[in-house]
C-alpha cells in the first residue's frame, strides 16, 4: 500500500467516525564507528521506518504506531480504543497547517555518498591522531557518526509538509597522566562529510588533554571566571528547562513571572533560531508541522518569551513558537548571540582569574528548577591576563540566573554544539571551592 493510498483510506475513515486524523511518517539511518584499544569495538548500520497514527475529538487524541503501512481500518480502531481510554484535562490539537514555512536545503548527501573503507579509515586516523603524544597514555574512545532523517506529517486538516536532513559529528578522548590522569574531549559537527577533520578533531582533543598536565587546586573562594563555551554549553541545559513553558506551567521553572523582566546582563542576548549556518539541527517545522521560527528568548537581559507546543500555548492564549520535539520543548538552535571579544581579549580583560574550560555533573549537581548548581570542573589559572597553570579538583557553585546577571563580557567564539551555539562569556564572581 503507498502512502497517498493509505492516508485516503485511513483519513476517509476518521471523517465517516466524526474524527480528524493525522499521520506522522518517519524514516531514519544511522551510522556510526567507534574505535578503541586499536580496532573497531561498535560498528552500527541501522534504519529505522516508524509511522505515528493520530485521531482528534472533543479535545482528546488516541494514537497508535506501526512500521507498516497496512490495514487503516485495524490502526483506527486501535487508536479508538486508546482515544477511549484517554483521560486528561489538557485539551489537545492538530494543526491545520497555516503559516509560512521556512525554505531549507537540509540534505547534502555526502554522508550516503562516502563509501564504509573511507568512515574507517577516518576513524583510523582520529584514533591516532588523539595520540599525538607520548605523554598520552589512553584514547579511551574515537567516534564517527551521520544520520539521515526524513519526515513526513498530513492530517485532515489541510497539514502536508514534508523534509530530509542528513548530518554527522565525530569527538575523540585523549589521557593524559602525571601524578593523576587528565581527560581531554574535542567534537564538531558537519553538514558533510568533509566538514570532518579527524586529525584536527584527534589532535585538539590530545592538545586538551596534554594541556592539564601539572593540574592543581586553588584556594577557595570567589573568582572572576571566563566560562568557555566547550562549558557553557554544558551549563545551558539549566535554561533549557526553564524556557520550556510546560514546565513553567507546572511550577517547575524559576521564570515563572518573570516575562519582560529583567533576569540577565544587559549585554546578553539568547534565542532560539530555525535555521543556523551549518548546524546539524536545523527545522522548517517541528513535531507538530507547527512552522519554526525565530523566537527572542532573552533580549538585553530581558526575558522576552517561552517555548511553546500547541498544548502549552492554548493554555497561555498565544501560539505555538514551533518547538514540540522528541516529545518535549526544547530550542531548535539555541543561540547565544556573539558578543566582540576574541578569546585572547576576554583573557586579558579577566586579568586576573579563572577559565573554566569543562564541567561535570551536570544530572546530579544541577537544579533547574531552583537554578543552583555545584559542579566539578578544570580549566585554568590566569593572572595578568594570561595563562599562569591549569586547574583540576575544584567545584563551581552559584544559581545559574545570578550568574547570567553577573555576565561582564561575552566573546565572539562561536561553536556549534548539538542544538547549542555559544561563545565564551565572562562572569565577574563565581565561588569556587577547592583547597
Amino acid at each position: 500500500m503507498t502512502y497517498n493510498e493509505f492516508k485516503e483510506k485511513l483519513f476517509s475513515i476518521a471523517k465517516e467516525k466524526g474524527f480528524e486524523a493525522q499521520i506522522d511518517l518517519s524514516e531514519s539511518s544511522e551510522f556510526s564507528l567507534r574505535y578503541a584499544n586499536d580496532d573497531i569495538d561498535q560498528y552500527t548500520d541501522a534504519s529505522k521506518f516508524s509511522v505515528s497514527i493520530k485521531i482528534l475529538k472533543d479535545g482528546k487524541i488516541g494514537r497508535v504506531y506501526t512500521e507498516q503501512l497496512e490495514n487503516p481500518e485495524k490502526l483506527f480502531e486501535e487508536a479508538l480504543k486508546n482515544w477511549e481510554l484517554k483521560d486528561s484535562e489538557d485539551e489537545e490539537f492538530f494543526y491545520d497547517g497555516s503559516g509560512k514555512y521556512i525554505e531549507m536545503d537540509l540534505y547534502n548527501g555526502s554522508f550516503e555518498k562516502t563509501s564504509v573503507s573511507e568512515k574507517i579509515e577516518f576513524v583510523k586516523k582520529l584514533y591516532n591522531s588523539a595520540k599525538c603524544d607520548d605523554r598520552i597514555v589512553m584514547v579511551p574512545y574515537a567516534m564517527y557518526n551521520n544520520f539521515k532523517v526524513s519526515k513526513k506529517i498530513s492530517n485532515t486538516l489541510g497539514l502536508d509538509v514534508s523534509t530530509t536532513a542528513d548530518g554527522g559529528y565525530s569527538y575523540a578522548m585523549a589521557v593524559s597522566k602525571d601524578e593523576s590522569t587528565h581527560s581531554g574531549l574535542w567534537m564538531e559537527v558537519g553538514t558533510k562529510f568533509s566538514d570532518l577533520d579527524p586529525e584536527k578533531i584527534g589532535k585538539t582533543a590530545c592538545q586538551n588533554a596534554l594541556s592539564l598536565l601539572g593540574a592543581k587546586s586553588v584556594k577557595s573562594g570567589k573568582y572572576r571566571v571566563i566560562i568557555k563555551n566547550t562549558a557553557f554549553e554544558d551549563m545551558l541545559s539549566l535554561l533549557i528547562s526553564m524556557i520550556s513553558a510546560e514546565n513553567v506551567q507546572k511550577n517547575m521553572s524559576p521564570l515563572k513571572g518573570k516575562q519582560n523582566q529583567k533576569i540577565a546582563s544587559t549585554i546578553l542576548n539568547i534565542k532560539d533560531v530555525p535555521y543556523y549556518k551549518n548546524s546539524i539541527s536545523n527545522r522548517p517545522f517541528d513535531d507538530e508541522g507547527v512552522p519554526t521560527k525565530e523566537t527572542p528568548i532573552i533580549e538585553n537581559g530581558i526575558l522576552k518569551s517561552f517555548l511553546y507546543d500547541l498544548k502549552t500555548a492554548k493554555k497561555d492564549n498565544t501560539e505555538s513558537t514551533g518547538n514540540s520535539l522528541g516529545g518535549s520543548i526544547r530550542p531548535i538552535n539555541l543561540l547565544v548571540e556573539s558578543g566582540e571579544y576574541d578569546f585572547e581579549s576576554l583573557l586579558k580583560k579577566l586579568d586576573d582569574g579563572i577559565v573554566i574550560i569543562g564541567v561535570d555533573g551536570m544530572h546530579s549537581g544541577a537544579n533547574p528548577i531552583s537554578g543552583n548548581f555545584s559542579l566539578g570542573a578544570r580549566g585554568f589559572r590566569i593572572i595578568n591576563g594570561e595563562i599562569s597553570h591549569p586547574i583540576e579538583q575544584i567545584t563551581i557553585s552559584g544559581n545559574f540566573l545570578q550568574l547570567l546577571e553577573k555576565v561582564e563580557a561575552v566573546g565572539n567564539d562561536l561553536k556549534i554544539f548539538y542544538g547549542i551555539i555559544t561563545p565564551s562569556i565572562l562572569i565577574s564572581e563565581l565561588d569556587i571551592a577547592g583547597e
